[in-house]
């Protein structure tokens, strides 16, 4: 694995994220709440181990390894997570109660994390963070 994921991240911009929401049938009001919420991810990478907290509304940690599904809760509900790299991607593939969701975390050349979510109608999100 060449790509470590090491670091504290702040959100510094996101594109499509309200379209994503409502695929994910978030309602309006809980939309609002997330577009004014700027999250930080502090990850620690060890080999194929993950340790991930997330710093929002509330604060929630992660842990899995690369290759072994687990379960976590997300807004739609409990969830089955599937981890895994793909072209240096950290790719999650992610079981939900009424759809299949993908995420993808990379760090592209400008040093920045960008998180890109697609739901299970095809409507895709990018989140991007700086690394703090």
């Amino acid at each position: 694995m060449a790509v470590n994921f090491t670091g504290n991240w702040k959100h510094v911009e996101s594109e499509n994220f309200d379209d994503y929401l409502k695929a994910m049938d978030i309602n309006f009001a809980m939309r609002k709440i997330a577009a004014g919420i700027t999250p930080k991810l502090e990850i620690q990478q060890d080999g194929d181990s993950f340790k991930v907290k997330t710093i929002g509304a509330k604060t929630k940690e992660t842990s899995f390894k690369v290759g072994e599904a687990f379960e976590d809760e997300m807004q739609v509900g409990k969830v089955k997570v599937v981890p895994s790299i793909v072209d240096g991607k950290l790719h999650f593939d992610i079981e939900g109660p009424k759809q299949k969701l993908v995420i993808e975390r990379e760090i592209r050349s400008d040093g920045r994390l960008y998180q890109v979510m697609k739901a299970g109608d095809g409507t895709t999100c990018t989140r991007i963070f700086a690394k703090e």
